[in-house]
């Protein structure tokens, strides 16, 4: 774990705390014991994989998905169907949080870290909530010289992304207020795909996103499969589009301007960006989620697995089983609602 983690460090502290005797093995009372100490490890080491990362939201980079989550405006009389994504917005930025910040400045909903990579905890305000299965890619922020503005983004990583939402929150305007209500609300793929392009007819065209949720015994296909190629907008165009969002996208509709959260940010260098939700199945548009729901947010390789993944391989990933599945071309998120 610690390794996968590269948070190799600790690895003997833990092993102090749950093997003491030094016998070789843990029981399960002791494990339990001292399960904070695990879970504070995993934590910090992902507190520390996003330090100086940013978190941002593409929405409705495929069309119709807005109108099944219930957060697309009404279109004007005789417009075009959109060519576009809608917007993007801020899930994540990390505040530097100096001396004389006040209260309400450390607890801004946006600067809690949300991402986890094994559990959802349900939220205790608002309510529908829903997976949205999306890619989520790595990116280097470049910023021009007089930091004024955003260059260019160089793609690093692909992982599978929740980018969990509430559909229902009193009082809410603006998309970003539904997206982050503290630790626990967000999950990422422990595993990635390492990439330096996302160019036209480079390997990302033949990653095909889909999701499972497992209620009770039963499994459900909760979005429908969706490959890369298929965005609104994605390769170098989709980076354009985001770095032109990202310096003028004003305070409109649900949308808020991106470029002052960097600034007061101090200037990231990284960014994980949710490139967009797929569409939900006829179940997944028809159920909002529930504890101990269990979901899977999976990636594959269309050249590997032209039929997608088997059943059997569905049920391998909700019991992990066998993890480390990049070498199949396929990596993939379970989290489960708590």
């Amino acid at each position: 774990m610690c390794r996968k983690f590269d948070t190799a460090v600790s690895a003997d502290l833990l092993v102090s705390l749950l093997d003491p005797d030094n016998k070789g093995f843990c029981d399960f009372d002791t494990f339990c014991k001292n399960f904070k100490a695990v879970s504070t490890v995993r934590r910090e080491a992902r507190l520390r994989h996003w330090h100086r990362t940013f978190g941002l939201g593409v929405a409705g980079n495929v069309a119709g998905h807005m109108e099944q989550a219930g957060e697309a405006d009404a279109p004007a009389e005789g417009a075009a169907e959109a060519d576009k994504p809608a917007g993007i917005f801020t899930f994540f930025a990390p505040h530097p949080h100096t001396p004389d910040a006040t209260d309400n400045e450390v607890l801004e909903m946006t600067e809690q870290f949300p991402v986890t990579n094994a559990v959802i905890d349900f939220p205790q305000v608002g309510g529908n909530v829903q997976v949205e299965p999306e890619m989520g890619l790595y990116v280097d922020i470049v910023y021009a010289k007089d930091g004024q503005s955003v260059e260019r983004l160089v793609p690093r990583r692909i992982a599978a992304f929740n980018d969990c939402s509430l559909r229902e929150l009193k009082g809410s305007s603006k998309l970003t207020e539904k997206k982050n209500w503290g630790f626990g609300s967000k999950g990422i793929s422990v595993q990635t795909i390492r990439l330096n392009t996302i160019s036209k007819g480079t390997f990302v065209d033949q990653l095909v996103l889909t999701s499972y949720i497992k209620r009770a015994d039963q499994i459900h296909q909760y979005s429908v499969s969706a490959p890369a190629r298929n965005y609104l907008l994605f390769h170098d165009e989709l980076l354009d589009w985001i770095v032109e969002q990202i310096n003028h996208q004003k305070n409109e509709g649900k949308f808020l301007p991106i470029f002052p959260d960097l600034l007061a940010s101090d200037y990231p260098t990284s960014m994980w960006v949710a490139v967009g939700a797929g569409e939900y199945t006829d179940w997944g548009a028809k159920h909002f989620l529930l504890p101990q729901d269990e979901t899977v947010v999976l990636i594959y390789d269309e050249v590997k697995h032209p039929n997608g993944p088997d059943l059997s391989t569905i049920e391998d990933l909700f019991g992990d089983i066998h993890r480390d599945r990049t070498m199949d071309g396929i990596i993939a998120l379970h989290q489960t609602f708590v």
